[in-house]
């Protein structure tokens, strides 16, 4: 395994690199040879010009959205795009407890008076994210987006790591850390989840129906790059996540792109 690290102006930004970095000494100490290695590669705070040189290409990147994203599009020409809720986890109301569907910018454009959503990109990670009061004048830019019904009433939001069909963490990263989701949920929406890829996280909220009773709903999920990991540091088997993930993606989007031009 080797690994592309990302700094911004010769510093470390991001928890998942410095849990990356202490994974590969714990890797390497345990197994008493340097097996796993890694090298820095310096942007700027912009981030928006990145001098790739042949040889990275063997490498995995792990920095921000824009430089794994660049990476992988400078040496597969693709494009990583949302995974937002996935088809098998928008059943209502098992698991979603709200209508979401996917439509282009004009069909948003057509829901005016109805009801308050919650609209985002689909093209794009880090894209148009707004929750949008259709009595009420709006635009949206072109493109395709996911929509859902606003929900209210999340009081909790944890972020579940999945590996290899294992719930391998479950972190708080918003609202009350009491307040705990439930582990059968998310474990029934990684059965559901059949499209799923090697490594992942589920982000779910827990939200209340009353004062007894409280619900563990899907908010989205993500590839596993570029994820704040919020305390989740299991150093044994982190670099294989990162490294399996990447592999995986580049092998299922290489072949499907070779189909599409049949």
């Amino acid at each position: 395994m080797k690994f592309l690290i990302q700094k911004i102006n010769g510093e470390i930004r991001h928890d998942f690199v410095y849990v990356l970095m202490e994974s590969i000494r714990f890797r390497n100490w345990l197994q008493n040879a340097e097996k796993i290695k890694y090298r820095f590669f310096d942007t700027t705070e912009d981030g928006v010009d990145f001098k790739f040189k042949p040889l990275h290409r063997h490498y995995v990147p792990v920095g921000t959205v824009e430089f794994v994203s660049s990476f992988i599009n400078h040496f597969y020409g693709l494009t990583p795009k949302p995974m937002n809720v996935p088809w098998e986890l928008r059943v209502y109301p098992l698991f979603s407890k709200r209508r979401i569907t996917d439509c282009t910018d004009v069909e948003v454009m057509t829901l005016k008076n109805t009801v308050k959503l919650f609209v985002k990109s689909n093209d794009k990670i880090k894209g148009y994210s707004e929750i949008i009061d259709t009595s009420k004048e709006f635009q949206v830019p072109a493109g395709n987006y996911q929509i859902s019904d606003y929900l209210t009433g999340i009081e909790s939001e944890w972020r579940a790591f999945v590996y290899d069909d294992k719930l391998v963490g479950l972190q708080n990263y918003c609202g009350e850390f009491t307040l705990f989701p439930n582990p059968e949920t998310i474990k029934d929406m990684m059965k559901a989840f059949k499209s799923a890829p090697i490594a992942y996280t589920l982000d779910v909220g827990v939200r209340r129906v009353d004062y007894y009773q409280k619900e563990t709903i899907i908010i989205e999920a993500h590839d596993f790059f570029s994820c704040g990991l919020y305390g989740f540091s299991n150093l044994a088997i982190y670099p294989q996540m990162l490294h399996r993930w990447f592999w995986q993606y580049i092998q299922r989007e290489m072949v499907n792109q070779k189909l599409n031009t049949l």
